[in-house]
């Protein structure tokens, strides 16, 4: 069910219909996918497909489903998506699912790919850099990155594998990318609240959503450091597998079901700068929520104790940890500008203009120096 808005004053929440996660759970990835029907199709690059196979192609295989792959390489762009569904249509039998393999762009492809052919989905995660795994919303871009629009699968994924194991092997910067997107989660939830936003689902937020985001943040602030530690080792202990599921899981179910505000509405923003066009999404988040607290009128003891912990897990606290060259009053504005097109700007307690982000920002360059 895809409605947009709800009457005023009904609650809405969604969610992945399945979520499995822990080391070796690709096993179980034929069985999953033969509930959902025989012919299934995997979206995925060429480093994924290396990654998956041989063993998600023997999970299929003893679950009787016959697993073809087609590769997409590069951005989530219409010309990808297209020349994915022109292969499938032109090799074999229509897909009856689709799985979407990857840490962000396979994924985003694989649900394009599965909402034109109208299959359920399957997303296998491979990295934890985000938590778009359990999400409805993919992101079309153009080849320079530039972000054309935000789309919807008519519902959630039918279900999200998580093994562990894979996730380990991943370098650690894709975890700390996780790290800077899930944290925001809370508090944009907590503006969205203050300022009467639907959420994803059309409605407004319920008491389980703010429950999600507050035990999110509490698992990455009890656990982000020793997991960090285990990350890129290809053995998952106890707190990577907590930080795993607030990243995917909980991160996931808290944007959705509360709404995102200010710490997103940079992204739109911050690839206008040079050089920050190439870091992460959840690094541009990360910085992103320093400015929301500052334009929150946040204590300057709150501040430093977030810089603090910036700091210590590796999260950028200014521009040029991001990748700016040149920080000057010129860029601010060219990253504010871009920041008032978002959606999500009124998500916000009271109304801004381009100029408080400029303020915003300078005051960080000056704090984070």
């Amino acid at each position: 069910m895809g409605l947009q808005r709800l009457p005023e004053g009904l609650r809405a929440f969604g969610a992945a219909h399945r979520y499995y996660q822990g080391p070796g759970a690709l096993a179980i990835a034929g069985e999953v996918a033969r509930s959902l029907g025989q012919q299934a199709l995997l979206v995925c690059d060429h480093v994924v497909q290396a990654m998956l196979q041989p063993a998600l192609g023997q999970a299929c295989e003893a679950a009787g489903v016959t697993l073809r792959t087609v590769i997409a390489e590069g951005e989530v762009t219409h010309p990808t998506v297209d020349a994915c569904l022109a292969e499938v249509r032109a090799t074999g039998p229509a897909p009856q699912l689709v799985v979407a393999a990857g840490g962000g762009k396979g994924v985003d492809t694989g649900k394009a790919v599965a909402r034109a052919l109208g299959t359920p989905l399957v997303v296998v995660a491979t990295a934890a850099s985000n938590d778009g795994p359990c999400s409805k919303n993919f992101v079309f871009y153009d080849e320079a990155h530039r972000m054309l629009s935000v789309e919807h699968l008519p519902r959630n994924p039918d279900a999200v594998i998580v093994d562990t194991r894979l996730l380990a092997r991943a370098p650690k910067v894709l975890l700390l990318s996780g790290i800077g997107d899930a944290l925001a989660k809370l508090y944009e939830g907590e503006q969205c609240r203050r300022s009467g936003a639907r959420n994803a689902f059309g409605g407004t937020s319920t008491l389980a959503a703010a429950e999600l985001a507050r035990a999110c943040d509490r698992v990455i602030r009890a656990d982000a450091l020793a997991a960090l530690r285990a990350a890129g080792r290809g053995e998952p202990d106890d707190a990577f597998e907590r930080l795993t599921e607030a990243l995917v899981l909980l991160s996931g179910l808290a944007f959705e079901n509360s709404g995102l505000s200010l710490a997103h509405a940079m992204t739109r923003g911050l690839p206008r700068a040079p050089g920050v066009d190439r870091a992460l999404h959840g690094l541009q988040v990360a910085y992103a929520l320093l400015v929301q607290w500052l334009l929150e009128e946040r204590s300057a003891g709150f501040i430093d104790e977030q810089l603090a912990f910036y700091r210590a897990v590796g999260l950028p606290t200014h521009l040029r940890a991001l990748g700016a060259a040149d920080v000057d009053d010129a860029l601010l504005q060219q990253i504010a500008d871009g920041t008032m097109t978002a959606p999500h700007v009124p998500n916000f307690q009271r109304p801004l203009n381009a100029s408080d982000f400029v303020a915003a920002m300078r005051s960080l360059e000056h704090l984070a120096a």
